[in-house]
């Protein structure tokens, strides 16, 4: 016997009432953790692409500007002698200005203020040059010359970011878990209130998928509001964030920037869920049909 399209009223169900709401709220959770792992692998990818081959040269400021000449066009000289060393450039004066600034102020641009000489170093690793050689080499030219080598501390830096990396995703997993769980959950509870009407249904001959696809177009339509919600929540938090880092002063850091990408992958959550809540809800009727015979 054919059976024909009906209505179980799913809708007005007491357990849909506040799957919505709670669907809204882990999607909350999702798009800033979202938002935050593509941030943290942002950064991360930045580091690693900019500055690990990279040292810096810092040179005290000296009596007067012509000695402070000297000891630059010496320190260039020898770096361009030394094996291993692709590509020297001394940063001006402005842009060291703008590095002490967050802790200076403007004091940071005084004139009077004797400022260190930077020399950017670019390296290639593969001549396993240290910062240690590398001062041996520049110690002759004046006394208090420093090197350091970014990739000692930058290691560390990035194993940090990995892990934090980790842990966003590990919080959307456990989001997507929560959500499966509560669709389950609310699943079932609405057959529980159909179960007559669900028993009637087989009496005339309605199969399982067709019972099973009341209850998933149900689940994705509320997938999606509880989505849209969430997002509707998320997008002024992460539009402040983005606001904050366009007019933070990082210059010791690489600025993440909420690019399209981001925005994007925060947006694909919405149908994601609604996906994830109606096969969740396919395959839980599915399930328990089989039990109820």
């Amino acid at each position: 016997m054919r059976f024909h399209q009906t209505n179980l009223a799913l809708e007005k169900d007491s357990s849909n009432r506040y799957l919505p709401w709670l669907i809204s709220f882990m999607v909350l959770l999702a798009a800033l953790s979202v938002a935050g792992l593509l941030m943290l692998s942002q950064i991360s990818n930045t580091f690693k692409h900019s500055t690990q081959n990279t040292m810096t040269v810092q040179i005290p400021a000296a009596e007067n500007k012509k000695i402070d000449q000297q000891h630059i066009r010496k320190t260039l000289a020898t770096l361009k002698k030394v094996r291993g060393v692709l590509k020297s450039r001394l940063v001006s004066n402005a842009e060291t200005s703008k590095l002490l600034k967050p802790w200076l102020g403007e004091t940071a641009g005084a004139e009077g203020l004797p400022l260190p000489k930077i020399i950017d170093v670019e390296v290639d690793p593969s001549f396993d040059l240290t910062a240690e050689n590398l001062s041996e080499l520049l110690a002759p030219i004046m006394v208090g010359i420093t090197v350091d080598d970014h990739s000692v501390w930058l290691v560390n830096l990035i194993n940090i970011l990995q892990s934090t990396e980790l842990i966003a995703l590990a919080i959307v997993l456990l989001i997507t878990l929560a959500t499966i769980g509560t669709v389950i959950f609310t699943t079932r509870t609405g057959m529980g209130i159909h179960r007559q009407t669900i028993e009637v249904l087989h009496f005339v001959g309605a199969h399982d998928e067709f019972i099973a696809r009341q209850f998933a177009k149900r689940a994705f339509v509320v997938g999606l509001q509880g989505g849209i919600g969430g997002i509707f929540l998320a997008c002024p938090i992460l539009y402040l964030f983005a606001y904050t880092l366009k007019n933070l002063v990082a210059s010791f850091l690489p600025l993440s920037i909420f690019d399209i990408s981001i925005w994007v992958s925060v947006g694909l959550i919405v149908p994601v869920v609604a996906m994830i809540a109606m096969i969740t809800a396919r395959s839980t009727v599915l399930r328990t049909l089989k039990e109820m015979v």
